[in-house]
């Protein structure tokens, strides 16, 4: 009975059952996700910028008219306020163009392609330089982007408002993409392989090159790392990387030369700090975030993907040569990300900003954690295949975590699947929407000023704001000329008001 007991209580899982449930587990965590995007709602930037793309389609609502509007956009932008050209592509082409009930394709389009990235980004890395089986791929992938996609600093402006969330998680996904591209290249031998993920690199870099000004450096400084890396180790594919990072270099330099960068800084004057004064205070601010970023569930979640990453580096030739070395270029990336905010507004970011930071530091995190988990391994002299841990670390683990859960005075602000699941299940979701319908349904009338009642329910998660009182207040403009009306009020009803609830207006 003993030597039974010793055997269940020393059975291991192997790479291929970890990998399935932390798939399983990943996809289980995307359901509430999805299921609250039915409910988000425009907000503020989403009809500034939409409302060029509406205003073409007005005589044809065609793809083609929108485009039309989205230039009209990128050219007055790079005049007048920012060099984003590749962000305002998709601020633009705002779901909610096509019609109110659209607007939930957004925030599932950046659920989507955030994950999907992550994955991407991450399997490439392993399958091209570790040469990692399926088994590794899929479970330290899936394990990457439940990290990346949980734990996002701030899914309301980073999922649910399209807006901000495009520009900066959106935008950070695809740098992501290219980085697994670019990576694939360098690794590939054959000329027709390099040029075709060249070509398609190009038009990828001129897009990333024009987004938010952390991915953008970011991006670059990622760029120039891998292209140093390649000619160093002389391969043949950092030949047709060259392409891809003049243009990426020639995108940027549109982006941070744009006269509507001088004009925008305008509005800050004296807030930002100097070059090399933001650069310093890049790394102080990259230590006072450091735990905030991390956190005991991150701890937890990789330590959950520990026994696949020692079982996979104990696999592999790699080398896995100055660990140091790495170490040290991702504090310099990590940092770079609070630069662009220091030095134009002397902070390190808004929340919607500090997505992307955060998502570089949990990548760097996972990067680092493998490689040094295969420098220990090759300094220890270990032969052979490590050994999966025994089931009951998991369990352990999910202990833990739940113990950690039900510490946080902020569940549904932390974890982004179970602040999903609370607004749905209370119902604050559907009964925010229906308010919002029922604004849209006064808003489409005829009349010219509207009155409209405060929002009663708030749900965090998808709610951004309320209008104001003062039909100058620039929401509450940006929703008039949406809606095409000369203004808009929202307070709660006053003796000589028609009645509100009924979706009257007043004259």
């Amino acid at each position: 009975m003993r030597e039974g007991l010793k055997k269940w209580f020393g059975w291991r899982p192997g790479a291929a059952a970890c990998a399935a449930a932390m798939a399983a587990v990943l996809l289980l965590l995307l359901i509430p996700l999805f299921r609250m995007a039915m409910y988000s709602v425009p907000w503020y930037d989403d009809y500034n910028y939409g409302r060029f793309a509406k205003t073409a389609m007005a005589e044809a609502p065609t793809f083609g008219n929108a485009l039309k509007g989205t230039w009209e956009c990128i050219r007055i932008s790079w005049y007048a306020w920012q060099g984003t050209y590749g962000s305002i592509l998709f601020m633009v082409l705002m779901p909610g163009i096509w019609g109110e009930g659209y607007y939930f394709i957004g925030p599932v389009f950046l659920i989507l392609l955030l994950t999907v990235s992550v994955c991407i980004f991450t399997g490439t890395l392993l399958r091209e330089y570790l040469k990692a089986d399926w088994a590794h791929t899929v479970g330290i992938s899936a394990g990457s982007a439940i990290v990346a996609v949980l734990l996002l600093h701030t899914a309301q402006e980073g999922f649910y408002w399209y807006n901000g969330g495009v520009h900066y998680v959106g935008m950070h996904s695809f740098a992501l993409l290219l980085a697994a591209l670019t990576a694939r290249i360098i690794r590939k031998e054959r000329r027709l392989a390099c040029v075709l993920w060249m070509l398609l690199g190009m038009p990828l870099a001129f897009l990333v090159a024009g987004g938010n000004y952390i991915t953008a450096l970011q991006g670059l400084l990622v760029l120039l790392s891998m292209a140093a890396l390649g000619i160093r180790q002389r391969r043949r594919g950092s030949f047709y990387l060259l392409p891809v990072l003049a243009v990426y270099c020639g995108g940027f330099y549109l982006n941070v030369t744009a006269p509507g960068n001088d004009k925008r800084a305008e509005s800050y004057v004296g807030w930002g700090l100097s070059p090399v004064k933001a650069v310093l205070h890049s790394f102080v601010e990259g230590y006072r975030h450091a735990w905030e970023f991390t956190g005991w569930m991150t701890v937890l979640l990789l330590a959950l993907m520990l026994p696949l990453i020692v079982h996979m580096v104990s696999r592999t030739s790699f080398r896995f040569r100055l660990p140091g070395v790495v170490s040290l270029w991702s504090v310099c990336l990590y940092a770079a990300g609070f630069t662009p905010s220091l030095y134009s507004l002397g902070h390190a970011g808004l929340g919607r900003t500090l997505n992307a930071v955060k998502l570089t530091w949990q990548l760097l995190l996972i990067l680092n954690l493998v490689y040094w988990c295969g420098w220990i391994y090759r300094r220890l002299g270990k032969q052979g295949e490590a050994r999966m841990c025994p089931w009951w670390w998991y369990p352990v683990l999910g202990i833990l975590m739940s113990a950690v859960f039900l510490g946080e005075p902020n569940q549904a602000g932390s974890f982004t699947s179970y602040g999903a699941y609370y607004y749905v299940h209370t119902g604050e979701a559907y009964n925010f929407y229906q308010e919002y319908l029922e604004r849209v349904r006064i808003l489409n009338s005829e009349e010219s000023c509207v009155v409209l009642a405060p929002y009663h329910w708030k749900p965090w998660l998808i709610c951004m704001g309320d209008l104001s009182d003062d039909p100058e207040d620039e929401s509450n403009r940006a929703l008039a000329d949406w809606y095409d009306k000369d203004e808009v009020i929202c307070r709660e009803p006053l003796p000589g008001d028609l009645s509100i609830e009924k979706g009257r207006v007043y004259e």
